[in-house]
């Protein structure tokens, strides 16, 4: 296995390590679950990176990755939800986007094809990544929570609607 490869398995393994921290009560315990989040976003920088630096780019390692982000985020909006007042809207139209793009790059993959990830995606990426972390601090920071909401759902929106659109517009490798 590649080392970007092992680092997608870890950041995968890390998702209920995160939600386990996540429920447990106490500052320490939510700073140790911010930790493992921001620990294992970072870590999608470095498995792309190494995989394009050595020329260890795969299959398994292009349908990994998203994977593995969207079940990071995905564990994280359940735990917003749940237990810090994020709105339960938002969180379902963030998943339904993701899972939309998860289901539209497995087709695409399985004909042998490749979606890889927009501009707008990554910004998203980003967005979500910063969002959720904020959500996550243990104390009230007012409007920024907001502000950092309404900046993801638009990306999200966003890149999905250019997927879809390069799609009708056989603009997709496939």
């Amino acid at each position: 296995m590649s080392l970007p490869n092992a680092i997608t398995f870890a950041r995968i393994a890390l998702v209920p390590v995160f939600v386990i921290l996540a429920y447990v009560d106490g500052a320490p315990a939510a700073l140790a679950a911010l930790g493992v989040f921001v620990g294992a976003s970072l870590s999608d920088s470095l498995d792309g990176y190494l995989a394009r630096r050595h020329g260890t780019e795969s299959r398994l390692g292009k349908f990994l990755d998203p994977l593995a982000d969207k079940l990071l985020v995905g564990a994280a909006l359940f735990v917003l939800v749940d237990d810090r007042s994020f709105p339960l809207w938002a969180a379902i139209l963030i998943a339904v986007r993701e899972i939309a793009i998860q289901v539209l790059r497995t087709n695409i993959v399985r004909r042998g094809g490749d979606l890889p990830a927009s501009p707008t995606a990554k910004a998203k990426t980003v967005l979500q990544i910063l969002m959720v972390g904020w959500w996550l601090l243990p104390i009230d920071v007012g409007l920024v929570h907001w502000a950092l909401l309404v900046a993801a759902l638009v990306a999200t929106l966003w890149s999905g609607a250019e997927y879809f659109n390069a799609l009708r517009r056989k603009e997709v490798v496939s």
